[in-house]
């Protein structure tokens, strides 16, 4: 089975935040030991810091905090636990959160991802498909299913820029249930397991292998 390589992982972690100061501003660096790095942003009260090493980032506005992992991502529990709890405790905000994770993956089409999409996501023969659609590059799917408290949606399609990979991605959402820190990066775990586990022999099973 060829796996999904993680690209990004993201957690959007939503609630009442608060205006953040300048005060409150130095206390979040402080308390990442130097960590991060503070980036200009475009958007009025938003906060944004990087830590170029582990390429990861913290984006923070009056009401969301936001954790993103970048380029080949090893998604470590601890670690983002670590820094969003630093970043809770340090503004005082209550342990509970609605939130909404997205994993980005590239997966190698072992062949070319235009064609075996047009090949796997229709009943329709490859050559109706391109005489319905002159210049075809290839098609997408979009799985959306319920697992209590989540929302979740899977998308596969060809990586337009690469396409001898596919672009996988996968969103999932607790919007009616807040959740602790702790519980957040648990779940998204194992959503990260299961993605590059059972999920990855389906989407492997509906690409004919």
């Amino acid at each position: 089975m060829t796996p999904i390589e993680l690209r990004q992982v993201q957690i959007t972690l939503n609630g009442p935040i608060g205006t953040l100061t300048e005060a409150r501003r130095q206390r979040i660096l402080e308390e990442l030991e130097g960590a991060f790095t503070p980036q200009p942003v475009p958007f009025q009260g938003a906060f944004a810091l990087v830590n170029h090493a582990a390429r990861e980032a913290l984006f923070m506005t009056d009401n969301q905090l936001q954790y993103t992992a970048e380029g080949e991502v090893r998604f470590s529990p601890s670690r983002v636990e670590d820094v969003l709890g630093r970043v809770r405790d340090v503004l005082l905000l209550d342990d509970r959160f609605p939130f909404i994770m997205q994993v980005i993956g590239h997966k190698d089409a072992n062949g070319s991802a235009f064609e075996r999409t047009v090949d796997a996501f229709t009943p329709l023969p490859p050559i109706t498909m391109r005489q319905y659609f002159p210049g075809l590059r290839g098609l997408g799917l979009r799985i959306t299913f319920e697992q209590t408290p989540y929302v979740c949606d899977l998308r596969i399609e060809p990586l337009f820029s690469d396409p001898a990979y596919f672009y996988i991605q996968f969103n999932a959402g607790s919007q009616q249930t807040m959740l602790s820190i702790a519980r957040i990066v648990e779940d998204v775990d194992e959503w990260i397991n299961r993605l590059q586990g059972e999920m990855n022999s389906v989407i492997e099973e509906m690409l004919g292998g």
